[in-house]
């Protein structure tokens, strides 16, 4: 099955993108976040409730105190004062109730109401401080009340500000452990990042280095077989059409290096979408080994194709599936010998489609086996012949994106390899 390409910056966002622990430790943030605010309010309004009574259990303190100091005053004679001396002290002591406001001239609105009880019915020294008497108890109730309900809301408010510390410091440090860890994953990406951009930037150098001299080769071979042609009257030896169709090879060859080139730039940054339709797996090689024709007599190296008589169904690219071949077939043809040989064999193993082309050069140093399908990887002898290195890169990702693989053996003895063989694995079609 043909894979769709997924582009940069999709996958940049999808790996940017916090995983789905880091999500549920953002929500679990966020909610401690809110029981920060909401155990805040809470405690804003208990602490004000407390200041309220506790104002109201300081007036009624003062008032308290106030009325024993009227029944201190109002002791028998001598000791006592008189009356309205009595009164007048008590006056200058007594706190208003509504809002604490204090009339120190003992005349005001909020005291006067105060003096009228304690002098109802006369204003004798048994009488008013017998009313006295009755407004030290009630006084001294409000007192003991105010009291208790300040002391248990002082415990509300205590509780509630050590709980919201608690939250506060878990929010604290879940949001610095849930900024570490955020940090660490963007310090990663970016790293990745980084390092992937300093490999392209290493691989386009190198491209390009490799690029001028892949095209350089065939250019100067059709420059040579020009001038051969040009050269004299060959109308009678054949020369001139010789020369014309080692051209046209050379032609085809740096056609399908540029191809090769273009579509492994394609495939790196994502622009490349491959068709999935069933397709005769046998028309695909014989496509790829009838463009690979004129190459192979231009370096005199015969052909020999073996394909089974029955349909090979698979689902996939026929351009890009012909040009994986392709780029294995002329690089077997390539390597071989003048005179030499290259087998292209289709058969089906287990689920696969399977293609293994093979030459008679000189193999592979089994150590550079498995990187000869690496992007810009050339062996020394690669080198010496020429080459970019990018075909078997692009035919191995044709494969993997069809759902195969590709890979390479040497033949013969280790030690004396007597050609190479490369494996292309393709998946078969299933049946519904």
């Amino acid at each position: 099955m043909v894979k769709s390409a997924q582009s940069p910056p999709v996958r940049f966002r999808t790996e940017l993108a916090p995983p789905h622990v880091s999500w549920l430790a953002i929500v679990l943030v966020y909610a401690l976040a809110a029981a920060v605010l909401f155990l805040l309010f809470r405690f804003l309004i208990g602490f004000n409730q407390f200041g309220q009574v506790h104002d109201q259990a300081v007036l009624a303190g003062q008032n308290r105190s106030a009325a024993q100091r009227l029944i201190e005053d109002l002791a028998d004679p001598p000791s006592g004062l008189p009356v309205e001396r009595a009164l007048a002290r008590f006056a200058e002591d007594f706190v208003a109730q509504d809002g604490g406001r204090q009339d120190p001239t003992g005349t005001g609105a909020a005291v006067e109401p105060v003096l009228a009880e304690l002098q109802e019915g006369g204003a004798s020294r048994a009488r008013v401080r017998e009313r006295a008497q009755r407004l030290l108890s009630t006084w001294e109730s409000r007192a003991q009340a105010a009291e208790r309900r300040a002391a248990e809301l002082r415990l509300g408010v205590a509780l509630k500000a050590t709980l919201m510390g608690f939250v506060v410091a878990a929010t604290a440090i879940g949001g610095a452990l849930l900024f570490l860890r955020r940090s660490r994953q963007l310090y990663g990406l970016l790293a990745r990042r980084t390092a992937e951009l300093e490999e392209v930037d290493a691989s386009r150098r190198l491209f390009f280095a490799n690029a001028s001299h892949e095209l350089r080769t065939p250019v100067t071979a059709m420059m040579g077989e020009a001038e051969v042609a040009l050269t004299g009257d060959h109308r009678d030896d054949g020369t001139m059409e010789q020369a014309l169709r080692h051209i046209v090879a050379q032609a085809r060859f740096l056609g399908h290096r540029i191809d090769e080139m273009i579509g492994l730039a394609q495939t790196s940054d994502g622009k490349l979408q491959l068709d999935a339709v069933p397709l005769d797996y046998r028309d695909v090689v014989a496509e790829a080994v009838a463009d690979a024709r004129s190459f192979a007599r231009s370096v005199e190296v015969d052909m020999d194709v073996t394909v089974p008589d029955q349909p090979v169904t698979v689902r996939g690219d026929a351009l890009w599936l012909k040009r994986a071949l392709l780029a294995v077939i002329e690089n077997a043809l390539k390597f071989s010998p003048m005179q030499g040989k290259v087998t292209v064999e289709l058969s089906q193993k287990d689920e696969f489609a399977r293609v293994r082309i093979t030459d008679q050069g000189p193999g592979v140093v089994p150590d550079e086996l498995p990187l000869i399908f690496e992007a810009y990887y050339q062996t020394d002898t690669g080198k010496d012949r020429g080459g970019s290195g990018l075909g078997l890169s692009m035919t191995r990702w044709v494969a993997e994106e069809h759902g195969g693989r590709a890979f390479a053996r040497n033949v013969g003895h280790p030690s004396r390899p007597e050609g190479c063989t490369v494996t292309i694995d393709i998946a078969l079609e299933r049946s519904a």
